[in-house]
């Protein structure tokens, strides 16, 4: 079963006595791809390489973190809803450019609709634009405006909202959003940042989770069981659209002589319910 590493549980003692100061947690974005399958709803997941500095060997959605310098000149149509950390529509709409630029990079899947609403099907030139876009996450802007395409707010709906423990060293404040994987474009992992990717129904890989055969971090879990309640598309962000994320933090509490956990409010520290510790490390991987 996973666990935290010694290492990293450690510091939420070193926490609660003052002597561990948590790193700024980067804003970040993550895409709950679901797409309509003959077996029910599916989710898209990647196997993150056993080299990477973030969530190594980790089955995470794709996503990654929001650079204020590039993806605040994505064109995003739309108004921005969901929560209290769209209150700041710039913030915001980084994160739903960066939500579509690491999904055309990890997996060559395009968020983006030209004014006829239509998702863009793949050309001679999509793999150039995504080793692009990879190489150069500013040339996304210049890619959709090529051709002719912007993101929508609303093929990208909040779903969840997770913020990294205080007791890790590297931490981020992650926007999950579902959207639905366009039709005509194939899933292709970049060999670079994915090990693997695949459909899946979210009670198969919690079954395969809890059976030990693929390690998800708490968030991942947490989102999956939402999943389960829907069986379409529709029914996902349909629900999603009426419940607006919490920004959830797991966060370290003296309870005697030991330590408990709690799911808190990020930024308000309002305990919401109690937690078990967070199952294995972003840093560190499996435990």
């Amino acid at each position: 079963m996973q666990r935290m590493p010694d290492e990293v549980s450690g510091r939420a003692r070193q926490l609660l006595e003052g002597a561990w100061q948590p790193p700024v947690a980067h804003d970040a974005a993550t895409v709950v791809l679901v797409r309509d399958a003959p077996d029910g709803l599916e989710v898209l997941l990647t196997e993150r390489p056993a080299t990477m500095a973030f969530a190594p060997g980790m089955h995470v959605f794709p996503g990654g973190r929001v650079d204020p310098g590039t993806d605040d000149r994505v064109p995003v149509l739309g108004a921005v809803l969901g929560g209290d950390w769209a209150a700041n529509p710039r913030t915001a709409r980084t994160i739903w450019a960066a939500a579509v630029r690491e999904t055309f990079e990890e997996v060559g899947l395009l968020l983006a609709r030209d004014c006829g609403g239509r998702f863009p099907h793949p050309d001679d030139h999509w793999q150039r634009d995504r080793d692009l876009v990879a190489t150069q996450p500013e040339a996304l802007a210049t890619v959709l405006t090529r051709r002719g395409l912007a993101v929508r707010a609303d093929d990208l709906v909040p779903i969840a909202h997770w913020v990294t423990p205080e007791v890790e060293a590297r931490r981020f404040d992650t926007r999950f959003l579902a959207a639905r994987a366009p039709g005509g474009q194939a899933v292709r992992p970049d060999a670079r940042e994915i090990a693997d990717a695949g459909w899946v129904t979210p009670t198969t890989a919690l079954a395969q989770h809890r059976r030990g055969q693929r390690p998800m971090l708490p968030p991942t879990v947490a989102v999956l069981a939402v999943l389960v309640g829907s069986s379409r598309v529709d029914d996902v962000l349909a629900r999603a659209r009426l419940a607006p994320p919490v920004p959830t933090l797991p966060r370290p509490a003296r309870s005697g002589p030991g330590i408990t956990w709690n799911l808190v409010h990020a930024y308000s520290g309002v305990i919401l319910a109690p937690a078990r510790e967070p199952a294995g490390s972003e840093v560190a991987g499996r435990a």
